[in-house]
């Protein structure tokens, strides 16, 4: 997991040491995108990075894509939970999708979100990180990265 010269898979294991009593604590998963982006932020300082962006240039992001396994593919505004990019161009890194091991939620429409991000607007890599949240031994239950 490197992006350029930066190991992803070090820089995740470098925020849950650092935000370990977050996690521990379950903290909201909008708390903990705001804190990765900006640890993506040092290591990744001429790229844009943003939480909850729901632009592609001036209009309002959309992508088909299922949010189950059996639901059918349509068009859907999306907001990913961060985004390293370059705002005004097409010139997009990283998409990212959070969940805590708390939230029930299926992995399956992130997944399908992520697959859109890389497919129909250029994202060069997605991760979907599942963080292990309300308990002592922090870390990860679901790591996926494309």
């Amino acid at each position: 997991m490197v992006i350029g010269e930066v190991n992803i898979q070090t820089l995740l294991d470098e925020f849950v040491d650092e935000q370990a009593q977050l996690f521990r604590n379950d903290v909201s998963e909008q708390a903990i995108s705001h804190l990765l982006a900006m640890k993506f932020a040092s290591y990744f300082p001429v790229w844009d990075i943003d939480c909850e962006y729901s632009r592609k240039m001036e209009v309002v992001k959309r992508l088909i894509y299922a949010v189950s396994p059996t639901g059918e593919a349509r068009e859907r505004n999306v907001v990913p939970d961060i985004i390293i990019h370059r705002r005004m161009t097409n010139d997009n890194l990283l998409a990212v999708e959070i969940k805590k091991s708390t939230n029930q939620e299926h992995s399956f429409k992130d997944q399908a979100k992520l697959a859109a991000f890389r497919e129909q607007l250029g994202y060069q890599h997605s991760l979907f990180i599942r963080f292990l949240t309300g308990v002592d031994d922090v870390g990860f239950v679901e790591l996926d990265w494309k």
